[in-house]
């Protein structure tokens, strides 16, 4: 409101144009706050937003930094994590298209800023996600994109504990391939992707462990991995200790909490 009154000190006017003055500084003070003047603004709200686990909102928030700033990295990779797990939540074709964006804007990032860790990681996670969508030839052929960018987000920071995740997801399906999708490997990517073992799985989930203990869905895949090893006992201690963390690491984490408590339910007593 002291907008107005400065208006009200100013050089008198005409009628018509004091009322119009009036009415745009009443606008401007009463308008919703939630609109980034700026591209910090709007990743700020996007933050807010995702901390929150509103992910339809932390998108807008960041596709408005992202058209700001068309050429900050850190905007268009918050917007690509924000569509990858908003996916997550959707089905269908939404959930297709959600996912095609999300891989869209981490290139972008990539191509910003190629000499940074994290477009790199969340590239791999939304090609990851893609993936899930795809047929077996596809999949196989996405899983050279997705190992190569962690491997490059890993090359430039070792300690990234997102990339390391994502490797081993890599290493735990590439391992578990069954007999038809070997074949299709042999004839889309010439044989089945060389290096990949489920100890390489448990090596990697070990180091996203140790780097990001505190983020709920490394333990809920090494439990997984755990799990599909036939290690009842350890995979119950990695479930058990995604439920025992604050769901603060993730918009997702009440998701993840979830599914960690539909593995213990089957792991046998």
């Amino acid at each position: 409101m002291h907008t107005t009154r400065a208006l009200a000190r100013s050089a008198p006017l005409s009628a018509a144009r004091r009322l119009a003055a009036i009415a745009i500084a009443l606008f401007l003070a009463w308008a919703p706050a939630g609109r980034a003047s700026t591209p910090e603004e709007g990743i700020a709200a996007g933050d807010q937003h995702y901390a929150a686990g509103r992910l339809a909102d932390a998108r807008t928030a960041y596709a408005e930094a992202v058209k700001a700033a068309p050429t900050l990295a850190l905007a268009a990779c918050r917007l690509s994590r924000a569509e990858s797990e908003l996916g997550e939540t959707q089905k269908g074709d939404a959930q297709r298209l959600m996912w095609a964006e999300a891989v869209k804007h981490a290139r972008d990032a990539v191509r910003l800023a190629p000499d940074s860790a994290a477009p790199h990681v969340w590239l791999a996670v939304a090609l990851g996600r893609q993936a899930l969508r795809e047929g077996p030839r596809t999949r196989l052929a996405l899983s050279k994109e997705i190992k190569s960018e962690a491997d490059r987000a890993l090359a430039l920071d070792p300690g990234s504990g997102r990339a390391w995740h994502v490797l081993a997801v890599w290493n735990m399906r590439v391992a578990s391939l069954n007999a038809m999708e070997r074949m299709a490997a042999n004839a889309v990517l010439g044989g089945v992707p060389k290096g990949a073992s489920h100890e390489n799985a448990e090596r990697a989930f070990q180091k996203a462990v140790e780097l990001e203990p505190a983020y709920v869905n490394h333990h809920v895949e090494y439990g997984r991995l755990l799990k599909e090893l036939r290690r009842p006992a350890e995979a119950r201690r990695e479930l058990e200790k995604a439920l025992e963390l604050q769901p603060t690491s993730s918009a997702l984490d009440a998701r993840y909490q979830a599914e960690a408590r539909a593995l213990l339910e089957k792991l046998p007593r």
